[in-house]
C-alpha cells in the first residue's frame, strides 16, 4: 500500500522480490489489467485519471471485488510468494492481508517528495486525480500514530486490529534509506 501516487509502491515491491527474496517471487499489481486494457485505447497517452476511471467501472459493472477476483484466478493455486504493490482500498486489504494473511507494508511518502516523482516519472500530474477515492481510501492510516522499534527506522502502526499488522516505510529520503528500512522489516516479520 501506498500513501499516494508517487510514493514508491513499485520500487519497494521490486527490491523485496529481487533481494528479499532472491527473484523467488511474482509481483503483480491489481491494477495490471487496467493498464493494459487503457494501454490498447489510448497508447502512450495513458492518464492517471483514465485507469482510475476504467478501474472503477469495471467495479460498477462486474462488483467490487473484480480485480481482486482477476488476480486471485490467476495466482490462486501458486505456491510462489505473491507481492500484491497497489492495495488501494480497504477491501482489497480485509481479502488479502485479514483473510489470505499477507504480509501488510505502507510505502509513506511526503506529498511533496510523491509529487515530484510524478512530475519526473510521468510528466506531471493533475491534482484532482490525486484527491480521488482510488487514491486517497486508505489515508486515514496517516492519522494513527507509529511505534518505533529500538535501533531500527522502520514503524509499525499504533492502532486497532487490523491495522496494527501493518509495518510503515518512509519511502521520502534515499533510496539507501528505503532499503534499510524494508531490511528491517523483513527481519521482524521473520523473527
Amino acid at each position: 500500500m501506498g500513501s499516494s501516487g508517487g510514493a514508491g509502491k513499485d520500487t519497494v515491491a521490486n527490491y523485496i522480490k529481487d533481494n528479499l527474496f532472491n527473484g523467488r517471487a511474482v509481483k503483480h499489481a491489481l491494477g495490471e489489467p487496467i493498464h493494459e486494457l487503457a494501454e490498447q485505447f489510448a497508447g502512450d497517452k495513458v492518464q492517471r485519471h483514465h485507469l482510475q476511471d476504467l478501474g472503477e467501472s469495471i467495479r460498477s459493472i462486474f462488483g467490487h471485488e473484480a480485480w481482486i477476483n482477476l488476480l486471485d484466478e490467476k495466482y490462486g493455486s501458486i505456491d510462489t510468494p505473491l507481492i500484491i504493490p497497489d492495495i488501494r482500498k480497504l477491501l482489497e486489504y480485509s481479502h488479502y492481508c485479514i483473510e489470505k494473511g499477507f504480509k501488510p507494508l505502507y510505502v509513506y511518502t511526503d506529498p511533496e517528495v510523491a509529487k515530484k516523482r510524478l512530475k519526473d516519472r510521468d510528466g506531471g500530474y493533475n491534482e484532482e486525480d490525486l484527491g480521488k477515492n482510488s487514491e486517497r481510501q486508505m489515508d486515514f492510516l496517516q492519522e494513527y500514530g507509529r511505534e518505533q522499534f529500538p535501533k531500527r527506522f522502520v514503524t509499525q502502526l499504533n492502532a486497532p486490529y487490523p491495522f496494527s499488522e501493518i509495518y510503515v516505510i518512509d519511502n521520502s529520503g534515499s533510496l539507501q534509506d528505503t532499503y534499510r528500512q524494508l531490511n528491517e522489516w523483513w527481519e521482524l516479520i521473520h523473527e
